[in-house]
């Protein structure tokens, strides 16, 4: 099995688990797949009732992931394979699985999982990668936790203090999050970008911007007495990103860092000359994520210290979206139905000003092609 194919079900044993409860009849319902072209495909697939430590949910919304599922697409057409699109997930709980513990039919929640919290109108998902929404948070804002819980474990990653200076270094949909949860601990941050519209919504987010190459090539010393971290959130050949941002948080007194997020190729000459750097990356959500035993609940994990486990993340993640320190509602992102898939996965193609896309599978459906205000 590749890394990137939906995790196999766990095998239930008869002795210890009673039936699950809710709506336990299999569900036709659409999936976007990615099967050997650059557009996406949709396809009717019977969505089964949840098994040991799963949950089966009726989604309101799900998130595109731009940078992740744009690669996957990409790749499924150069070699073939088949991938099910997606992983950030909202809706109503209909039917719960033995031994998923703190879940019942009727609970609204948020979900995530590759191959499992995919775009589709009911998804099957481990209980650890679920949580409860808090009532009167719009299921709309709360899907954008699963891309937010990236964002808080690359912000762990960093290990900030208080009078670090922080640039996040490109306007995606991550890269906004890693700015807002930076700013949301205190930390003086600006979000950069060499497109003037993928910064267009950063004083709503409370975000100070500026245009990438300028910013970083700023000769001047720092002024504060902490440390600088860059966050490179972009896809690509990096290699002169990278180049100038270890030049930029080389010109602090304290610890300089740089923190990769995206999918992105650079190549770097270690040497004197490069300075002190910590460098790190920071993958997926947390401890226990593409951990089926975990999700399930079979098997326990222990995060690094100053890390999470993806459950714990994943919290944290709807917390900040449910306090307002991350404010979905406000970054542009346009609502469409999944008939149009293939033209949002176009657009995103081109790295518009908006960074990712909502589709919309239960009423909600009727807000088609309009944005958040």
């Amino acid at each position: 099995m590749t890394e990137e194919m939906p995790f196999p079900r766990v095998p239930e044993d008869p002795a210890a688990d009673a039936a699950p409860f809710g709506d336990v009849s299999p569900l036709r319902v659409r999936q976007l797949v990615a099967d050997g072209g650059t557009d996406p495909v949709v396809e009717e697939v019977l969505r089964q009732p949840p098994g040991r430590g799963e949950i089966r949910l009726r989604a309101d919304w799900s998130l595109v992931s731009p940078g992740t599922e744009l690669h996957y697409l990409d790749r499924s057409a150069r070699t073939g394979e088949r991938f099910v699109l997606g992983y950030c997930s909202a809706g109503v709980v209909d039917a719960v699985g033995p031994q998923a513990g703190g879940f019942a039919p009727g609970d609204r929640v948020i979900a995530m999982g590759w191959g499992e919290a995919v775009h589709s109108a009911a998804v099957t998902v481990p209980y650890r990668l679920c949580r409860r929404v808090p009532d009167g948070l719009d299921l709309a804002d709360a899907v954008v936790a699963g891309l937010a819980a990236t964002a808080v474990h690359a912000v762990d990653r960093a290990v900030l203090e208080p009078a670090d200076e922080v640039a996040v270094v490109g306007a995606g949909m991550v890269g906004q999050l890693v700015a807002q949860i930076a700013a949301a601990r205190g930390v003086r941050t600006t979000l950069l970008d060499l497109r003037p519209e993928r910064l267009r919504t950063a004083p709503a987010l409370g975000l100070s911007a500026a245009d990438g190459e300028r910013f970083l090539s700023d000769q001047g010393e720092s002024a504060g007495r902490g440390g600088r971290c860059v966050f490179l959130c972009g896809t690509g050949d990096a290699g002169a990103t990278v180049a100038a941002a270890a030049r930029w948080a080389g010109r602090a007194p304290g610890r300089p860092r740089l923190v990769g997020v995206g999918r992105f190729a650079a190549h770097i000459d270690f040497s004197v000359e490069l300075g002190n750097l910590d460098i790190r990356y920071a993958a997926r959500c947390g401890a226990g994520y593409r951990d089926a035993s975990y999700a399930r609940g079979l098997t326990e994990v222990v995060a690094p210290d100053g890390e999470g486990t993806v459950t714990e993340n994943l919290q944290r993640a709807l917390d900040l979206i449910a306090s307002d320190a991350v404010r979905p509602a406000l970054m542009g992102l346009p609502r469409l139905p999944l008939e149009r898939a293939a033209e949002a996965y176009a657009q995103l193609r081109e790295r518009p000003a908006h960074p990712a896309v909502l589709f919309s599978h239960g009423p909600a459906a009727g807000t088609e092609g309009s944005t958040a205000p």
